[in-house]
């Protein structure tokens, strides 16, 4: 088997009707840049985004829906995390994986909630850096892939509009 073949793009499966009661979510909460191992750092990852999390009945309401919407495609792990993100114009992350020793994490989940927007593209690499699948997500499209070091990815800039997302890892 390729490797390859464990990146599975699912396209408009997320319902339209949540899309439009997230994003409104999405656009209030996520105030501040995302960290990195090592903090924050713009020239790394450039997202504004929120954590989801159990604080206020609006977030349990929404932990579970995603978490059904997860669970309707994928229900094998426990989710561990997730993250409402907002990329506006010049936001990326630069190639990284999602499996690290201080957050086992076997496979990652997004969810692409828009498609009005250019860059942004999901883009895996080798280990040398170069580039071997791209993907152009749809609005309500779900990619699933593996975690580990096999599987290193980036978001290019996002050079108009706004991209809006939500990633979950499973464990």
């Amino acid at each position: 088997m390729n490797h390859l073949e464990a990146i599975v793009e699912i396209k408009k499966i997320i319902n339209p009707n949540f899309i439009k009661k997230i994003i409104p979510l999405i656009k209030l909460k996520s105030k501040n840049y995302l960290k990195v191992n090592s903090g924050i750092k713009k020239q790394v990852r450039n997202v504004k985004g929120y954590h989801l999390n159990f604080e206020t009945p609006t977030n349990i309401f929404y932990w579970n829906y995603i978490k059904t919407e997860i669970e309707r495609l994928y229900d094998y792990y426990k989710i561990n995390q997730i993250d409402l993100l907002k990329y506006s114009v010049g936001g990326r992350y630069e190639v990284h994986t999602d499996h690290y020793t201080n957050s086992p994490r076997h496979l990652s989940i997004i969810m692409n909630l828009n498609d009005n927007y250019e860059g942004g593209d999901l883009i895996f690499t080798a280990q040398n850096k170069e580039e071997i699948k791209r993907l152009k997500l749809s609005e309500g499209s779900i990619v699933f892939f593996p975690s580990n070091f096999m599987y290193p990815h980036s978001i290019e800039p996002i050079t108009k509009g706004t991209r809006y997302s939500i990633v979950a890892w499973l464990q």
